[in-house]
């Protein structure tokens, strides 16, 4: 359950907004306008049941898009976190591989491949993936989170990581009480140590 909660967002809608959001455009996305009022509502159904773990019917809406709609990568991304979910990582590396071909500036897609890249044990990978995921898109909180926990955890650099925890706390408007406790516990430790 841990992914569910990192990722999951209306990557339907994503996947095809503005540059200002994504970086720069790919030519495979689309203009929201070519969205029906109809595919939005399967896609935020899909999401739901995504958030409330019932996996096989998200799955289903999701495949449906990736053959009706191809061109979208927020499909392919949260087939990924249903993949991760069921403990099939082949399967989510190809999915969110499958993605980034569609569009190699999807936060979200980079996100996810970081955490599979972390999983693995390839934790410079991941750290590049988590950076370029924060270029393409820097107010995204989650994003942060992981790259603050991969240097608090696995590289050491405490700098880094209250960087990160920091931004991620301002995006989340300090919502995150462990993490703020944390982070104070971080801080001190820096001063002290």
């Amino acid at each position: 359950m841990y992914y569910i909660n990192i990722i999951i967002v209306a990557i339907f809608l994503s996947s095809c907004a503005s540059t200002s959001n994504m970086g720069t455009k790919n030519s495979s996305e689309i203009s929201p306008l070519t969205q029906s009022d109809e595919e939005i509502k399967q896609y935020s159904t899909a999401i739901a049941l995504l958030n409330k773990q019932n996996f096989e019917e998200a799955k289903k809406i999701f495949v449906k898009f990736t053959e009706q709609r191809p061109e979208l990568a927020g499909p392919y991304v949260n087939l990924a976190i249903i993949a991760v979910e069921n403990n099939d990582s082949q399967e989510a590396f190809k999915l969110v591989n499958t993605a980034l071909d569609k569009n190699p500036n999807l936060a979200q897609a980079l996100n996810l491949l970081g955490f599979l890249e972390q999983e693995q044990g390839k934790i410079l990978q991941a750290e590049k993936h988590y950076l370029d995921a924060i270029k393409n898109k820097n107010n995204y909180a989650l994003a942060h989170y992981n790259i603050a926990l991969l240097y608090d955890v696995y590289l050491q650099d405490i700098n880094k990581a209250v960087i990160h925890y920091e931004k991620y706390m301002s995006l989340t408007n300090n919502k995150d009480k462990k993490t703020a406790d944390w982070l104070e516990h971080l801080k001190s430790s820096k001063v002290n140590g």
